[in-house]
């Protein structure tokens, strides 16, 4: 629970306008207070807080051990320019309980798409220790790398739960990464022109809602939403539910990425529900894809994709495919089909593990 407790930027010289020095050392001495206080309300006022360039991959505020803290930032915009292939993030919060960011806008005028890995993450997370409850609402960022990521690894999943972003992206690489939670994540996105929505390793009990437009002139990706699994040792993927509204140029190679990789033999996908409904889309791309890539795409694997159901819905026309499996499994599974999207694709095509969905069938696994 967050204490009734608040303090303003301002007070510690935190203004629209202030140098970069002062606004770093403002943020510094008002999470000093909170800490010092079991948390509490940080209040920031509206405005453009300019934090200077950056040619090195730094934490520009860097915070850590902060718990039970809410940071009201309607109308403020946090902005960085990178002037080098460097990736610095606005703010990197190391072990954390119950932090909520709301209202907070970024942006960063160094970065490209055309570039890989240059540009500002706006907000950062990583864990030695229990963490839990993390969210963002509300928040907005435009020209950036991306807006929020996670940066624990399979070692140290089991540290990391409960996180929630909700916002809006325009003209990123990235919206939301969201590797290695142990449980809980919610992620609801608007994106425009953004390489890839979402992406995550090793997802567990998660809702992702993202709805995307996009133009030709913009660079895409192999997924505008990516599942991995690195194999069994570095986690499976699980208990997901994914929708997709989607419009514009398909810049992208498929719109949810059913992604197995690296050489283990073992892991598995499975209890997910995906939905992409696509309208006047005008580009040749895939709704669904299911591969497994380990020194290029497979062409058999034994790694599973087991009670998977899609869904969705095609307005105008679309180039691409309703599902494409380039990598065959030769582990039991059964991924289900709708009504509505079989009768848009030809399932004789497909290896025998994607199978019409009748109307309230339940899971059941065919051996």
């Amino acid at each position: 629970m967050v204490p009734a407790y608040s303090v303003s930027l301002a007070a510690y010289g935190g203004v629209p306008g202030a140098s970069p020095s002062v606004l770093r050392e403002a943020f510094s001495q008002a999470f000093s207070a909170l800490r010092k206080n079991g948390g509490g309300i940080l209040l920031v006022p509206a405005g453009l807080y300019d934090f200077g360039s950056y040619a090195t991959s730094t934490y520009i505020n860097l915070v850590k051990d902060l718990s039970n803290v809410a940071i009201s930032a309607y109308g403020a915009t946090f902005k960085a320019t990178t002037t080098a292939s460097v990736m610095p993030h606005m703010f990197y919060f190391l072990n954390f309980n119950n932090i909520t960011i709301a209202g907070a806008g970024f942006a960063d005028p160094g970065f490209t798409p055309w570039i890989n890995w240059k540009g500002m993450y706006c907000v950062g997370i990583q864990s030695s220790k229990a963490s839990r409850g993390f969210r963002m609402v509300d928040c907005h960022a435009e020209r950036v790398l991306g807006l929020f990521g996670t940066n624990n690894n399979a070692a140290t999943r089991q540290f990391l739960a409960d996180v929630n972003i909700h916002g809006k992206v325009r003209y990123a690489y990235y919206g939301v990464g969201a590797s290695f939670i142990s449980e809980q994540v919610q992620v609801d996105l608007n994106c425009h022109n953004v390489r890839r929505a979402f992406i995550a390793y090793a997802m567990k009990n998660a809702d992702i809602k993202v709805t995307a437009s996009s133009t030709e002139n913009w660079p895409g990706s192999n997924g505008l939403i990516a599942l991995v699994c690195d194999g069994s040792d570095s986690g499976n993927v699980e208990n997901v539910q994914v929708k997709v509204n989607a419009s514009g140029a398909g810049i992208y190679g498929c719109y949810v990425h059913f992604y197995h990789q690296g050489p283990e033999v073992d892991g598995y996908m499975r209890d997910i529900d995906a939905t992409v409904n696509a309208t006047n889309v005008h580009s040749k791309q895939n709704l669904f894809l299911f591969d497994h890539e380990s020194n290029g795409v497979q062409p058999k694997t034994a790694r599973i994709w087991d009670r998977i159901s899609l869904d969705g819905s095609v307005t105008g026309s679309l180039a691409g495919r309703i599902i494409s499996n380039p990598s065959f499994s030769t582990s039991p599974g059964t991924v289900f089909v709708s009504e509505k999207l079989a009768g848009l694709t030809d399932l004789s095509k497909l290896p025998a593990y994607f199978r019409r969905k009748k109307t309230n069938e339940l899971f059941t696994e065919i051996q």
